[in-house]
């Protein structure tokens, strides 16, 4: 792996776009820069979804070769060695994602949906539809301006997550019963936290509606995600305060106690533990970041606009 090059994104091994969650091009835009070869690499925190309507080409996925038929879909989790071959007539995007800015249960339904690099037809059922509009949905939300695109791009993002995840489950082998089982208390639980997290209950609640034992609780948590329960809820109480703060123009302690937090101090406290930073610095933060990738998006779409 150490003779592999891993990048953020292909051929950037010092990115000018700075930090970002998600990026957004299309295929020609990206492999006409290396005459259409995609050389060997990977991605230590980056998800990649490709959406390919148009074209021919190789995919090595993994250390097997596929080739490409259009219309496809190809997932690539992080940490997965990649490259494609592309013919000069290859059409679609390509959306470079940190999972961490997904909700929870889009990253859990991708972790256990993708264990490893997966090429998917795209056809004419439901979800295959709903898959190719909501690509395309991403695609013109990322290169505009509208009000809110930050916001939209996320609920798209953990759309098609959830809904790639249901379309290569769709294809796997029958699951056993008890992984059926285990699915669905998961699903139940990831539920509950939504519904509870600001109430700031314990374990031994979650336990008493799920009508297990803690230390079994416990267990299906951190097969489905990786993490402890007191882990997950904080991640989800960290993520809503992220989000308003972002998103809203409430004070910080009208965030605090929306989340549940009496304490607005307690709960700055908690969100630099978190992430470093406190809830006004990061908040600040966030937000020159948001404009300045705005006004490269709006750069970027007036350099198409005169190469055209």
């Amino acid at each position: 792996m150490s003779s592999i090059p891993v990048y953020r994104l292909y051929g950037e091994k010092n990115p000018g776009s700075g930090e970002f969650w998600l990026h957004c091009e299309t295929l020609f835009s990206r492999s006409s820069l290396h005459r259409f070869e995609i050389d060997l690499h990977f991605h230590e925190n980056f998800l990649q979804i490709l959406y390919i309507t148009e074209g021919q080409g190789d995919a090595m996925l993994n250390g097997r070769s596929f080739s490409i038929t259009p219309p496809s879909i190809v997932v690539v989790p992080a940490g997965f060695v990649h490259g494609f071959r592309f013919s000069r007539t290859i059409k679609g995007m390509i959306a470079t994602v940190l999972p961490a800015a997904l909700p929870l249960a889009a990253r859990a339904g991708l972790k256990q949906a993708f264990p490893l690099p997966l090429m998917m037809p795209v056809g004419d059922k439901n979800d295959d539809r709903e898959i190719a509009a909501v690509m395309e949905r991403i695609a013109e939300e990322y290169a505009g301006t509208q009000p809110d695109r930050n916001a939209l791009l996320e609920a798209y993002l953990a759309t098609i997550a959830l809904l790639l995840s249901r379309r290569a489950s769709a294809n796997s082998p029958p699951a056993k019963p008890v992984a059926v089982a285990e699915d669905r208390r998961m699903e139940k639980l990831l539920a509950l936290i939504a519904a509870h997290f600001r109430d700031h209950q314990t374990a031994s609640f979650y336990a008493r509606e799920m009508g297990l034992s803690a230390t079994h609780l416990n267990r299906i948590i951190k097969a489905g995600t990786g993490l402890s329960l007191q882990h997950v809820i904080a991640k989800k109480q960290l993520e809503t305060a992220q989000q308003e703060l972002i998103f809203s123009h409430s004070s910080i302690q009208a965030i605090a106690l929306n989340l549940g937090f009496a304490d607005p101090a307690y709960f700055t406290r908690f969100f630099t533990r978190q992430t470093g930073l406190t809830p006004k610095a990061w908040r600040v933060a966030e937000r020159r970041k948001l404009q300045d990738l705005n006004e490269r998006s709006q750069a970027e779409v007036s350099a198409a606009g005169v190469s055209e």
